[in-house]
């Protein structure tokens, strides 16, 4: 039986896009379960991690699981990533999968930046801010494997914002200039990637 697997859905997407994408998860055999989310993602990514932190422990209980594995839509890459490597979510998490995660921040990002808030995800997405050095001055936890998956059609997250270090790179075919963001959410072809990262030896 595949371990459960917790989706952190990304900035403003609702919770119920987690569910949604749990439902597409399921066909491949998975136990799936949304992590709550405040302020529809916009909010400060270290208050969403803990969210993940708790949702974790609440399936873990709820499944009797030692470890589940963690999935994070777009910005829930980032927000997981920060609970692995940041919030020693890695002792509970068995594989990670960030699919169109702005892992080193992104470009766009800068659009946004007169947002004043420093806790605001958006300005915790430019590149080289101080969320984006502590995750990246962090080393992976031992006994985790982690995947970002990205496709050369997402102008959202190019490969310089999802390919990170010490994570498995995974490009996907699936991804068309400039829906390319979109569909690694919604092509049946990602979703059996992500399926493949979370059994694959």
């Amino acid at each position: 039986m595949p371990l459960p697997v917790v989706i952190v859905s990304g900035l403003g997407a609702p919770r119920l896009s987690a569910v949604a994408y749990g439902l597409a998860l399921r066909a491949h055999g998975f136990d799936t379960y949304a992590a709550p989310q405040r302020l529809l993602g916009y909010g400060d990514v270290r208050v969403a991690a803990r969210l993940v932190a708790e949702e974790v422990e609440r399936v873990r209980d709820k499944t009797r699981s030692d470890k589940v594995h963690l999935v994070g839509m777009s910005l829930g890459g980032l927000i997981g990533l920060y609970f692995v490597r940041c919030l020693e979510g890695g002792a509970n998490v068995a594989r990670f999968v960030s699919v169109g995660g702005p892992l080193n921040g992104s470009a766009l990002a800068r659009l946004g930046a007169l947002v004043p808030a420093k806790d605001h995800a958006v300005a915790q997405t430019v590149p080289d801010n101080d969320l984006l050095r502590e995750v990246h001055e962090r080393e992976n936890p031992e006994g985790v494997r982690l995947f970002s998956i990205g496709t050369r059609g997402d102008f959202m997250t190019p490969r310089s914002s999802w390919d990170a270090r010490g994570i498995e790179p995974v490009e996907s075919p699936y991804g068309v200039f400039p829906v390319g963001h979109w569909m690694l959410f919604t092509h049946p072809g990602n979703h059996a990637l992500v399926a493949r990262c979370l059994t694959d030896p």
